[in-house]
């Protein structure tokens, strides 16, 4: 099976394990920067060029792109799926899951349990949104970002709106959310893969930071994740319509809250941490995949 991984860093740990793994099962891995295709069209034809020349194309992509992928990289997608090739996950799931307010609303209308969240795209109900998630302190954050880029915590009303004003001159918006203090320290992270959970682990801030990504020095560890947050995480990766997904959850004192669903989740804090390995999981999801492909083409 050829495998194409849509990626601009080849050395970053998720893609270095699925590479590995792949080449283990004899599968010819290719890592592919989204930046060097041409994506060309034409009546009843679509095709590509890589690098300047024609592009022989491969079995499955997996994008492994992250919240901050570009239109460049979705348009990308869209045409690979346009030309009948199997991508997993798909670019409406991505596009869905990059959006930190989109994923919310979807989750909240389906009735799953999300932090308090408001969204005020004008400084003048600033307000009214701290007031509205319970007043400050509140969490800050981009509507897109990963490892904890983005996410600021505002003490009190000034400090929300000094952030809010840096984020709005800068033209970008603002989410505001509550700030839950019995889980100010951590979070769990929850690896699904084809509607089953792979792995968990349960995320620790470093000490004076609330971000409990691994990249801000938060520290992780094994666990085996309670019916409840399993059957969460399920829900929002199938919700997003995601196979491959990263799911985060608070833990508060009102049962698990869903705080943000990764559709390129990473999974060094899982091996690290003594867990399962989850790049064989995913190329036998992968596997799978293709396979259910080649008989639906005939």
């Amino acid at each position: 099976m050829r495998i194409g991984i849509l990626c601009r860093d080849a050395t970053l740990h998720g893609v270095r394990r699925i590479s590995e793994c792949g080449r283990r099962r004899k599968h010819r891995v290719r890592v592919l920067d989204p930046y060097r295709f041409l994506l060309k069209l034409s009546e009843g034809e679509i095709s590509l060029e890589f690098r300047g020349k024609p592009f022989p194309g491969a079995d499955v992509y997996l994008p492994r792109l992250g919240a901050n992928i570009s239109e460049h990289s979705l348009a990308l997608i869209r045409h690979l799926e346009a030309s009948g090739a199997l991508v997993v996950n798909n670019a409406r799931a991505i596009e869905t899951a990059r959006d930190k307010l989109r994923t919310l609303q979807l989750l909240a209308q389906e009735g799953l349990p999300v932090p308090k969240t408001a969204f005020a795209p004008d400084p003048a109900y600033l307000r009214a949104a701290l007031g509205s998630v319970g007043g400050a302190p509140v969490v800050m954050k981009l509507p897109r970002g990963t490892q904890g880029k983005g996410v600021m915590r505002a003490r009190d009303v000034e400090e929300a709106q000094a952030i809010s004003e840096v984020m709005w001159n800068l033209q970008r918006d603002a989410i505001v959310q509550e700030y839950v203090e019995e889980a100010r320290r951590g979070d769990l992270r929850i690896i699904v893969v084809g509607g089953e959970v792979a792995a968990a682990v349960r995320r620790r801030a470093s000490r004076d930071e609330f971000r409990t990504n691994l990249h801000r020095g938060g520290s992780v560890r094994k666990i085996t994740p309670t019916r409840r947050a399993s059957e969460l995480a399920k829900s929002a990766a199938e919700l997003c319509g995601l196979e491959i997904a990263g799911v985060d959850l608070l833990e508060t004192k009102r049962g698990p809250l869903v705080l943000e669903v990764n559709a390129a989740p990473g999974f060094e804090g899982v091996e690290r941490a003594g867990g399962p390995e989850v790049a064989p999981v995913i190329l036998d999801h992968v596997e799978r995949r293709f396979e259910e492909w080649k008989k639906k083409k005939g």
